[in-house]
């Protein structure tokens, strides 16, 4: 038995950076929690994913490679990563600094409530939004916005191959580890391109383990800084990203499959990432065709004996919840235009798609919110 509460102007599912910024956004827009808008999201305390965060990822590593950014308000707060102990796990320190925040602006985060399912109802202007409480209890909501702020973290992708259901070895997600010391000695197959890959496949080096690479394509690394020794015809790195985001956004708008982030974002070659193409850490091997029993066999023909797979190829974006809705065109993706969804305008997406950068997704939260509030208005 379901239990109808009361209504309110915008409901936030995901309490990661860009959900809290949207909240955060609206509360200095004149807003208030609870009463105008509430945020969820499932976690049982304040961190969303980073909670799950790998055992190598310092304050310092997070900030250097742009995916631990402050959030609006929050140096004001002295919460600002770069005054916090570099060497201290992100994973660690992120939660504390989130659960400082939210009670700092009273944002009223709800954790541990669960989205189940958002109903539209012919002649309502309202979406009617299910949750799972802490306590198990259904409980019902009219809302008239809604915007998904969860990640992908939650929800890793595990392509098919030939022969994986009778590989012996280890087969596990990077987003579902946290440490890679287990791996010390193995033989181990890394599947992916993207920034993930590149970062599990270091650590694994630290740890000895015997690594082999695997990516469909020559990985995309950004090209080292000529210092002006020599004329570049090319756009810079920004102007690649630029241009890409541009081509991705019409591409969400129709709702087309998207590219994978890192042939939007790229692999930025820092010294590194630069010595591990060196010392051959970071040679991709090609495509995989199959698996055997003990072995990886690639499309060159190369069969390489290994221990276990790991597989760092990213996520699926968290919208399950909203399948009744019916927002994705058959074999298609949601079709998305300035973060609202395109079948219906009551829905917005936050972070969704490849190649957005934390930051860019804090400006996009921003955004949204004055959005939202002349949405309501208007």
């Amino acid at each position: 038995m379901s239990v109808l509460s009361h209504r309110v102007d915008i409901a936030i599912v995901g309490a990661g950076a860009a959900g809290l910024t949207l909240a955060y956004s609206l509360r200095a827009l004149g807003l208030e929690p609870l009463r105008d808008y509430i945020i969820i999201d499932n976690h049982s305390r304040p961190g969303a994913n980073w909670q799950q965060g790998w055992d190598f990822v310092t304050i310092d590593r997070g900030l250097r490679a742009g995916e631990l950014v402050d959030l609006p308000g929050q140096s004001e707060l002295g919460l600002s990563y770069r005054g916090a102990d570099q060497q201290a796990l992100a994973r660690d320190v992120v939660p504390e600094v989130w659960r400082k925040y939210g009670d700092a602006y009273d944002l009223l985060v709800t954790h541990g409530v669960r989205a189940l399912r958002v109903d539209a109802e012919r002649r309502r202007e309202e979406l009617l939004l299910t949750v799972q409480q802490p306590n198990g209890a259904i409980v019902r909501r009219e809302v008239r916005l809604l915007v998904n702020a969860a990640g992908s973290w939650a929800h890793p992708f595990v392509p098919w191959y030939p022969g994986a259901d009778r590989f012996a070895g280890t087969q596990e997600h990077v987003y579902r580890l946290e440490s890679f010391a287990g791996f010390a000695g193995q033989r181990v197959l890394v599947v992916g391109g993207g920034r993930s890959a590149v970062s599990v496949l270091l650590e694994l080096e630290r740890q000895d383990a015997q690594t082999v690479w695997s990516t469909l394509r020559d990985p995309d690394f950004h090209e080292r800084p000529t210092f002006g020794l020599r004329r570049r015809a090319a756009v810079t790195v920004g102007e690649i990203g630029l241009r890409q985001r541009t081509r991705v956004a019409k591409m969400a708008a129709r709702g087309k499959w998207l590219p994978s982030d890192v042939s939007v974002r790229g692999i930025p070659l820092t010294v590194e990432v630069f010595d591990g193409m060196r010392r051959g850490t970071l040679v991709t091997r090609g495509p995989l065709a199959r698996f055997e029993s003990d072995a990886a066999v690639f499309a060159s023909g190369d069969v390489v004996p290994i221990d276990a797979v790991l597989w760092a190829t990213g996520g699926r974006e968290a919208t399950r919840y909203l399948a009744p809705l019916g927002l994705r065109d058959a074999g298609g993706t949601p079709k998305v235009r300035a973060g609202w969804s395109r079948r219906d305008e009551r829905v917005a997406f936050l972070g969704y798609g490849p190649g957005i950068d934390p930051a860019d997704a804090l400006d996009n939260a921003v955004l949204l919110a004055e959005d939202a509030i002349d949405r309501l208005v208007g």
